[in-house]
């Protein structure tokens, strides 16, 4: 197992490598005004043979991970943004074959905006109930430690949500050095869906708020915790839900650190005054190589949240695609850092 994990990563170095042009790397350059377009559509040339360099990447990494379907999905948006239909359809179809069953995504996401009338469309969203039924869960899991302190003292919470194909334990073990540094209880659901030995997935954003609702209510148990001080943290389709159960829940949250996310606006816009009020801090992180059209979601996301009044950072990782970055450590410490002086 070790040595199939470690022939993935290498692959995964490679196919991420520096192709797709450099990008800001700093959250003053990241914020400098670019479209304002709701979908990240390619807009030249240059924007397209980006695009094409993207899928040519992706089809290689679905290729060699038979249970990856967030790559067939970043095919599936990717194609329906250079218009090509048929291909995009295809791609969207083979994403809920290898495990997508939450529709909020398919419905909420205007990078295939332009697949909605098709009635193939349709056909594939109707069917994501039956493909649920079919996947393996296991009983909700939860790793949660933090430090031995006076049963008094109130502790801050950092609840981290790992990606896709990936389990608790390892995204509890990234954090753990900065959770420890800083007296904060650390807590790592795991997704229930079972896609592979050692590899889940969280299947749908309730299913995952009801699992981060319910490592609140464990940490609780165990320590005292500030309800004033609690953090969501994840990567993927872990930072995609963080962010939307963040935003769409600011009440129970002081702020979200968000890496390699997909910002879908359309759930969270009616809770953004909520958000406000309670002044939650947004951290966004993606490597300056990751797809384009996450890259222009992130800085949307971006412009979106600050005109609504949120605080929010935008870090691009130098040399890195849709991945935690070398220095992982101390931007873990940077980002936990911004959100917690909000």
């Amino acid at each position: 197992m070790k040595k199939q994990l470690s022939l993935l990563l290498i692959l995964v170095f490679y196919l991420y490598l520096p192709i797709l042009g450099q990008q800001p790397s700093n959250e003053e350059n990241a914020s400098r005004p670019r479209r304002t377009s709701i979908i990240g559509a390619p807009r030249s040339m240059e924007d397209v043979k980006k695009f094409e360099q993207a899928i040519n990447r992706n089809k290689q990494l679905v290729g060699f991970i038979s249970y990856y379907f967030d790559g067939c999905y970043n095919l599936a948006a990717l194609n329906a943004l250079l218009g090509n239909k048929p291909e995009a359809l295809k791609w969207l179809e083979k994403a809920t074959e290898r495990g997508l069953i939450d529709p909020e995504i398919i419905n909420n996401d205007p990078d295939i905006e332009i697949l909605r009338t098709e009635s193939s469309f349709k056909e594939i969203v109707a069917s994501i109930e039956a493909k649920k039924d079919k996947l393996f869960k296991d009983p909700l899991f939860i790793k949660i430690d933090g430090p031995q302190t006076d049963e008094k003292k109130k502790l801050p919470l950092l609840i981290v949500l790992h990606g896709e194909a990936e389990n608790a334990s390892n995204m509890f073990d990234i954090c753990s050095a900065t959770a420890k540094a800083h007296g904060v209880v650390l807590a790592a659901p795991q997704g229930e869906y079972v896609i592979g030995e050692g590899h889940y997935q969280w299947g749908r954003r309730l299913e995952a708020q009801e699992a981060v609702l319910k490592a609140i209510e464990q940490a609780k148990e165990k320590y005292s915790i500030d309800p004033e001080k609690i953090y969501l943290m994840g990567f993927s389709q872990g930072a995609t839900y963080s962010l939307t159960i963040g935003l769409t829940n600011p009440e129970r949250f002081a702020g979200i650190i968000a890496i390699a996310p997909r910002y879908l606006h359309r759930l969270v816009d009616k809770s953004l005054e909520k958000a406000k009020g309670r002044q939650i801090a947004v951290y966004l992180a993606n490597g300056e190589n990751d797809d384009p059209h996450l890259i222009a979601n992130n800085r949307l996301a971006k412009e979106l949240l600050t005109k609504a009044g949120l605080k929010v950072g935008l870090q691009f990782y130098r040399d890195t695609g849709h991945a935690f970055p070398n220095n992982l450590p101390a931007e873990i410490e940077k980002a936990f850092l911004w959100i917690e002086k909000k």
